[in-house]
């Protein structure tokens, strides 16, 4: 890297050096750019590894970028001071998503044939308190104010069903004692949370476990496991007639005495 001051240097040394103005705000990264800048700021730094490095803030009426300076730093850091026009050449870069400035070469410029407004930046003013607010709000399009004569065809139905029901003094007693129970639950939770006891619940009671049910048995001709057997049919006797299906009680107790019919 060649460093030098106006007054060592004659302009235009190389046939393939083109001095171009370009401003702070159309500078491209991976472009070369051989140009003039305002050094408004310098300051002597050092990477992790420990080499030294110059930082610059380079400025022009359109804005600032940031120059660095890795090659001859102690040179560089001699040929000019802060305030100072630079003509410089180096490629942009691109660091921490901002623009900057790796200069391979440059040089102190003098000040009278150079406009000074051309390299007078001046940032916005940083917005007050609650100002950023209203600044986006006046950037924001206002939304139009939606009529009811807006809404979908869905909800307007569904809207006229609602006031229809409240028109029924039986549901809206209702809703007016759903809204109170649910009113005072809140309020309960809210004053146990803040005087930190449990918190109340208002669910069912506990839950009653079921007995588990016996499992089924296979099945097949018998009877089931889980069930009694089933008591035989009694017999009805031959002897009796046939509008007699059994044998009378004093019959069965042995008195002694034979039904007509037959015994």
């Amino acid at each position: 890297m060649t460093v030098s001051e106006t007054e060592t240097e004659t302009p235009n040394s190389s046939a393939d050096e083109q001095i171009r103005k370009i401003y702070a705000k159309d500078l491209k990264s991976g472009e070369v750019v051989h140009t003039v800048f305002k050094a408004t700021r310098k300051e002597k730094a050092a990477s992790r590894a420990g080499k030294p490095y110059l930082s610059l803030t380079l400025t022009d009426r359109t804005g600032e970028v940031d120059g660095r300076v890795f090659e001859n730093v102690e040179a560089a850091d001699g040929a000019f001071t802060a305030g100072d026009y630079l003509l410089l050449k180096g490629r942009i870069g691109t660091f921490h998503g901002k623009s900057q400035i790796v200069i391979d070469r440059l040089e102190r410029l003098d000040p009278e044939p150079i406009d000074p407004k051309e390299f007078e930046f001046t940032a916005p003013p940083a917005p007050a308190a609650g100002e950023p607010k209203e600044k986006e709000k006046e950037r924001r399009p206002e939304k139009p104010e939606r009529h009811e004569d807006d809404a979908p065809a869905s909800h307007k139905a569904a809207r006229q069903r609602l006031l229809k029901l409240l028109d029924n003094p039986t549901i809206a007693l209702g809703l007016d004692a759903l809204l109170t129970q649910l009113e005072k639950q809140i309020e309960e939770r809210v004053v146990a949370r803040l005087s930190g006891q449990p918190l109340p619940t208002h669910g069912p009671g506990p839950r009653v476990e079921k007995k588990p049910r016996p499992p089924r048995p296979e099945r097949g001709d018998g009877p089931r496991a889980s069930e009694p057997p089933k008591p035989e049919a009694p017999r009805r006797d031959a002897s009796l007639p046939e509008g007699l299906a059994f044998k009378p009680f004093k019959a069965l107790v042995g008195d002694g005495e034979t039904p007509s019919g037959g015994a």
